[in-house]
């Protein structure tokens, strides 16, 4: 009885790792980029964000003047 308690943890905490894990994409391209979500990313980070419906990749680039990041698909 033990031993399938065992395994039934392991199993539960290995989904939720899983679904821990999963990769977010942001909203917009200014939001794949920067906080609060994506503090670490730096110039030439890749990123993905959602426009139209569609999933776009790009890469982390400075915005301008504004002085923060933005994903260029």
């Amino acid at each position: 009885m033990f031993f399938k308690n065992i395994i039934a943890v392991a199993t539960v905490a290995l989904f939720a790792g899983q679904a821990m894990s999963a990769v977010m994409i942001a909203p917009d391209p200014i939001s794949a980029c920067n906080c609060p979500n994506n503090c670490q990313h730096k110039v030439g980070s890749s990123c993905k964000f959602y426009s139209q419906g569609n999933t776009l990749s790009g890469e982390c680039q400075l915005n301008g003047n504004a002085g923060n990041l933005i994903c260029i698909a």
